[in-house]
């Protein structure tokens, strides 16, 4: 008796397993669907990374021209742009995130 019910037992698992298999079965990608991605994906990074270059540039210059103005002595320009820097940080902020939310960039968020 126990072995038969063992028997049926193990019959009834394999079954279960070959059902769940066939079920969550995995669609092998073709060669272009692949291609096709790989492509999109580097054009993706491409983008991202030419903004972030003229984002860096931008950075660079302004970081230059507050050292003239510091070191020219100009204390007026230099309240002026920090005053517009601080007023600016909230728009930019909201810009990149709906931005970042409508592409689907591909992030990087160092996790």
């Amino acid at each position: 008796m126990k072995e038969g019910n063992e028997k049926e037992w193990v019959e009834q698992l394999m079954s279960d397993m070959k059902r769940l298999e066939d079920a969550h079965q995995a669609k092998v990608p073709q060669q272009y669907e692949l291609m096709n991605a790989l492509s999109e994906f580097k054009s993706r990074r491409k983008k991202a990374w030419k903004r972030e270059l003229a984002i860096f540039i931008f950075t660079a210059l302004t970081i230059l021209a507050a050292y003239f103005v510091v070191s020219l002595r100009m204390p007026t320009v230099f309240l002026w742009g920090q005053i517009l820097a601080i007023i600016m940080i909230p728009f930019i902020y909201a810009a990149e995130k709906k931005r970042r939310r409508s592409s689907n960039e591909v992030l990087d968020d160092g996790v």
